[in-house]
């Protein structure tokens, strides 16, 4: 199942998922929010896409992808990074029905691991940013 909204996606999806991705993702500012009307995205917009293999995932520059098109492979992605694109993404694509199982267990791990560890990360960067401002104004 690929469901792009224009040429580039459903081209860059069917390059992910020959590759061998299970599943992959619109994310940043062509995906929306869940509810609410498709974005518009600026003519020179790139497209910014998160994929997951399960094994042997490749480097993020491997697969040939249309140009203006950057891919976060998620296998390898830190945790705030895979939070963002599991409550925020907007699902482009799964290889089958095997894989939108998988792609439901991973987005539920993520989605329960980045609800423990957000708030928590959210307090250290105050702290830090505290300590910058108090640095520059003395």
């Amino acid at each position: 199942m690929i469901a792009g909204r224009d040429d580039t996606e459903e081209r860059a999806a069917r390059a992910l998922l020959d590759a061998g991705a299970r599943f992959v993702f619109v994310h940043g500012s062509r995906a929306g929010t869940p509810g609410s009307p498709a974005p518009q995205p600026r003519e020179d917009s790139d497209v910014d896409l998160a994929a997951w293999w399960g094994v042997d995932a490749p480097d993020p520059w491997t697969p040939a992808l249309p140009p203006g098109v950057d891919l976060l492979v998620l296998d390898s992605a830190p945790l705030w990074l895979a939070g963002r694109v599991a409550t925020h993404g907007r699902l482009l694509a799964t290889a089958d029905a095997a894989a939108e199982a998988e792609r439901v267990r991973w987005q539920v791990d993520v989605l329960l691991r980045w609800s423990d560890e957000r708030p928590g990360l959210l307090q250290r960067y105050e702290v830090r940013r505290r300590q910058l401002a108090e640095r520059a104004g003395g």
